[in-house]
């Protein structure tokens, strides 16, 4: 069908069959009106060329109306809201004039280029930092007030349990070092995993002599890797009665409880596992009194 210029007629001349069609005869001038030419509700029309029109069809829901590459007709194409799915997604590219949905990533994480990916970025964990583990420690000192340490005599096969710090990050320890421990018997060192009920070992020393103290510390090794996220206890054991140095506090001092305790498993041993029902709560670290290192840093 193509368009038809008018043309003025005078009275007495003739239409004929071919003035007519070429009009109003289908395929031809009537049929080029722009209300032959759209066929749904949305559709809108555009010009290809002189006194020559084209229809566009509706495009989808929150497509928005744009030039195609070669810039030569309107197209419908995927708008930036059309792209989003979900709170917190952003946009990015694939290409050039390609937009993409990059979805929102984990709690805690940044934005990072990636190469590799397909919009050339990603969510990754902040460089130097992890999430922190929920506090560990939950003994607390208000300040101004003082520890007093003092040595006191072991238990035998007494079970001295202390809850560790948060780990913040993953970093392998090898050693406790402890205040001066008297030489004398064995000792088992443990760590514990806690999940609110129960502890569970992790790391053992086994059975072990106490160490000849250098200076006034007694290091015991024992290597573990913890992870992020759990909380932990250490557990330890002296199968005599040696001295050792133990924390207390002051008699102003005031502490929640529980961040120490014991248990008696009636034999010098570490079991696997051992209810958080079994341990007896204290105010004062009893066991000996330390800190984790790992031959450069001490945690």
């Amino acid at each position: 069908m193509a368009w038809q210029d008018g043309s003025d007629k005078s009275s007495g001349d003739v239409i004929t069959a071919a003035i007519w069609n070429s009009y109003l005869g289908a395929g031809d001038g009537i049929d080029a009106m722009e209300t032959a030419k759209v066929t749904t509700a949305g559709d809108i029309l555009y010009a290809t060329g002189d006194n020559a029109l084209a229809r566009l069809g509706v495009g989808s829901a929150r497509h928005v109306l744009q030039m195609n590459s070669g810039a030569s007709a309107p197209e419908f194409a995927a708008s930036a809201q059309s792209t989003m799915t979900a709170k917190g997604d952003i946009l990015t590219a694939t290409a050039a004039n390609t937009i993409a949905r990059l979805a929102v990533g984990a709690d805690g994480t940044v934005l990072t280029a990636a190469s590799g990916e397909a919009t050339g970025l990603s969510w990754a964990a902040a460089p130097g930092a992890t999430a922190a583990a929920n506090d560990q420690c939950i003994a607390m000192q208000p300040s101004g007030q003082k520890r007093a340490i003092a040595k006191r005599a072991s238990v035998a096969n007494r079970i001295y349990i202390n809850m560790l710090a948060s780990i913040r990050t993953t970093t392998a320890f090898t050693e406790f070092i402890a205040g001066e421990i008297d030489t004398g018997g064995n000792y088992i060192l443990s760590i514990y995993s806690f999940d609110n009920t129960n502890l569970t070992r992790q790391a053992t020393t086994g059975s072990t002599s106490v160490p000849s103290a250098s200076g006034d510390l007694t290091k015991l090794a024992l290597s573990f890797t913890p992870t992020v996220g759990t909380r932990y206890a250490m557990a330890l054991s002296l199968s005599a009665t040696p001295d050792h140095y133990a924390g207390t506090l002051d008699s102003s001092s005031t502490q929640l409880d529980g961040p120490f305790g014991y248990n008696d498993p009636g034999s010098f041993t570490h079991p696997s596992t051992i209810a958080w029902s079994a341990v007896t709560n204290e105010d004062t670290l009893q066991g000996p009194l330390g800190v984790w290192g790992n031959g450069n840093t001490i945690t």
